[in-house]
């Protein structure tokens, strides 16, 4: 091919460069002596390790193809075929053996290829000029290049999860120069360069107002529209060195310099037509830089966070943005991408109307957004399960008791109760601890906190408070006190839930308060007294003997509906309760959880807490046994039979039972208790 004029041309230029033979560069273009002949042909206009080694060695580039793959004009009988319809061209020149071309042989070799990623169109290799931001390029007074000033920049902003901040370092360390052009596109930022041909100055325009006093034609017919394609490419400038008549270049600009430029290019209410950055500087500065962005991983290190950091570096040589969040992807509950060919995509009006929007997302809201997020039913179950069906059996339970008990809001009651006051003491410091974590921009954080006080209500307040209510309530004040602290704990439970689950906590609170929307309302206050962190701790004691000694009472085999005479705790000298007058109310708590009669400590110095119960039944004790398990069966019957919480019953017993008449009065609902052969009941 050193005869065609377009290969001559240069060579002539470049006498030294043709016919060649360098040693290869590992990091660019790797040979082995295993595969093929260990000589590679180069063309620094035809390939990616072509190109990069080209540039090392200095070779010239030929130009060999147009935009359309076209042979361009110097290339003999080449020119104008397309080198993507043709791809044996070469290969059939060289197969004629004529005016020294000569083939030796042709083998089949596997490579990868390019290709469209999304028609899946063969792509040909082609060198491009285009506009790049240099990278390495030292200038200020410290000559740093704008990479190395990129990096304490970005050092600069806290990084959502940490290792955030590593990947964009990496990012920044081994990328080339910003290319911030876009060939043959018509949508898009028409970039303000314009490029004289005669005398090869550029130079970049900064805005209407200079583009105005710079045309010498155009201007009226652009004067009105936006500074886009077609109507910005009419305008002319002349060159200020040579004179010659210049337009602007033909390529748009990169999107991700107008996603970087937004914290300078924000406009005000009452001037749209310039910039903050550039007309109110004051004013510009109470929104700069950001609190907090948030976008995917995948790409945007390179991409917006990227495009954001260098903007703000050149302007402003400081961080646009405090912190970001990146977060994963969704993907199916096999772990592998949503595809509908695998049957694991989820429509989000489908996943919707099955899952409920509420659900999703806490689904959302309770995962790590660091993480990529397994999502189908079977985890939206999950979540139903352990928490949204126990948030709302907590809120259907006071519902259904403070209606039939005739609660009223509007009164209020000083709580003496330790457990009205160790729940309203967890309602506050969960409430701290959500709002902590909101500051903080860690939703999971603040669900988590969330979730572990939902369950302490459920499991702990209300498992404890049953006999405070309804028939079995021995003290109006008290049954009361409990309704009305529980009453507080689910209005401001559903408006620390608001921006969680909108409308679960829209139809709690409103039915709750009566009010317009949850949505409407102030954030409910924290109120922390000097006791509430000594009495949630105490209460995490009572808990952790509970526990133990239900572990105890399981290994004996013993249920828990069978009372026993004592049960005798030996503590470590770190769970002694430390808020006195509360000991008898904590040692009562024992006493109804384990079902024992009487319950004594002693503490020693090992960090295991030791359980002994008194295991002896007394006629007494069996017979409260066997109550118990009456009632329970009493209990599953009326739930069988679908009677309602406040319908009494008469209930028949059988003889055997006939002392208990009185104590299953205290226990259930019922009109009657009558004598007869088998346990019945009747509305």
């Amino acid at each position: 091919f050193d005869e065609v004029d377009a290969v001559k041309k240069i060579a002539k230029e470049n006498p030294d460069k043709f016919h060649v033979v360098v040693a290869t560069d590992d990091s660019i273009q790797p040979i082995t002596a295993t595969e093929g002949t260990g000589l590679v042909h180069s063309a620094p206009s035809a390939g990616t390790e072509d190109f990069h080694l080209g540039r090392k060695y200095g070779f010239p580039l030929i130009p060999v193809i147009a935009d359309n793959a076209d042979y361009i004009e110097g290339f003999g009988e080449f020119s104008g075929k397309n080198a993507k319809k043709h791809p044996e061209l070469i290969i059939d020149f060289l197969k004629t053996h004529e005016n020294g071309r000569f083939l030796l042989k042709t083998l089949r070799y596997k490579h990868r290829y390019p290709a469209c990623w999304r028609c899946k169109t063969e792509l040909v290799w082609k060198v491009a000029d285009e506009w790049y931001i240099a990278m390495d390029k030292p200038s200020g007074n410290d000559k740093r290049t704008l990479r190395e000033r990129m990096v304490t920049v970005a050092k600069n902003i806290q990084w959502m999860p940490e290792f955030g901040l590593d990947r964009e370092l990496d990012w920044l360390k081994n990328m080339h120069d910003w290319l911030i052009s876009k060939k043959n596109r018509y949508w898009g930022l028409a970039l303000p360069i314009y490029e004289c041909k005669k005398c090869g100055t550029f130079e970049v325009l900064g805005g209407k107002d200079e583009l105005k006093s710079r045309a010498v034609s155009g201007w009226e017919q652009f004067e009105g529209k936006t500074p886009h394609k077609p109507y910005i490419d009419g305008v002319k400038i002349a060159c200020p060195h040579c004179g010659e008549t210049v337009i602007r270049i033909n390529d748009v600009g990169n999107p991700w310099l107008d996603a970087g430029i937004v914290p300078f290019s924000t406009v005000s209410e009452h001037n749209d037509e310039a910039p903050l950055y550039t007309q109110n500087r004051e004013e510009w500065e109470r929104w700069f830089p950001a609190q907090f962005i948030t976008e995917s991983f995948p790409g945007q290190f390179k991409n917006w966070f990227y495009a954001l950091i260098a903007m703000s570096t050149v302007l402003e040589d400081r961080n646009p943005f405090e912190r970001v969040l990146g977060f994963g992807t969704l993907v199916g509950e096999d772990g592998r991408p949503m595809h509908k060919s695998w049957g694991n995509a989820i429509e989000f009006n489908e996943g919707a109307d099955k899952i409920g929007v509420d659900v999703m997302r806490w689904m959302y809201v309770r995962s790590n957004p660091a993480e990529n997020l397994p999502f189908g039913y079977k985890k939206a179950d999950e979540v139903r399960r352990q928490f949204f069906l126990m948030l709302w059996n907590t809120y259907k339970f006071f519902i259904e008791y403070a209606n039939i008990d005739g609660f009223d809001r509007e009164k209020t009651i000083e709580a003496v109760n330790v457990l009205d006051l160790w729940v309203t003491a967890r309602l506050n410091s969960m409430n701290k601890r959500v709002d902590q974590a909101l500051r903080e921009y860690d939703a999971r954080k603040a669900s988590v906190e969330i979730e572990q006080f939902v369950s302490d209500v459920s499991t702990w307040y209300i498992r404890r408070s049953r006999d405070r209510v309804w028939v079995k309530a021995r003290s109006e004040q008290d049954k009361q006190s409990f309704y009305q602290t529980l009453y507080r704990v689910l209005v401001d439970l559903s408006g620390i839930l608001s921006p969680f689950m909108p409308f679960v906590s829209e139809e709690m609170w409103t039915n709750l308060t009566g009010g317009e929307s949850v949505h409407l309302s102030l954030w409910p206050k924290v109120n922390i007294t000097g006791n509430d962190t000594q009495l949630i701790a105490d209460m995490e004691v009572v808990r952790e003997i509970v526990e133990v000694g239900h572990r105890i009472r399981k290994d004996l085999k013993v249920k828990v509906r069978q009372p026993l005479a004592k049960v005798f705790f030996k503590l470590p000298q770190n769970k002694r309760y430390q808020l006195s007058g509360f000991e008898k109310q904590y040692e009562k708590l024992v006493e109804e959880e384990l079902n024992v009669k009487a319950v004594s400590y002693d503490y020693h110095n090992d960090e295991a807490i030791m359980v002994t119960y008194d295991t002896d039944l007394t006629p007494e004790l069996e017979k409260e046994g066997q109550l118990r398990e009456l009632v329970r069966k009493i209990q599953a019957m009326r739930k069988e039979h679908g009677v309602k919480m406040n319908e009494k019953v008469v209930l028949t017993i059988p003889h055997e039972y006939s002392g208990f008449k009185e104590e299953i009065k205290q226990e259930i609902f019922v009109s009657e208790v009558v004598l007869g052969e088998t346990l019945t009941i009747s509305l």
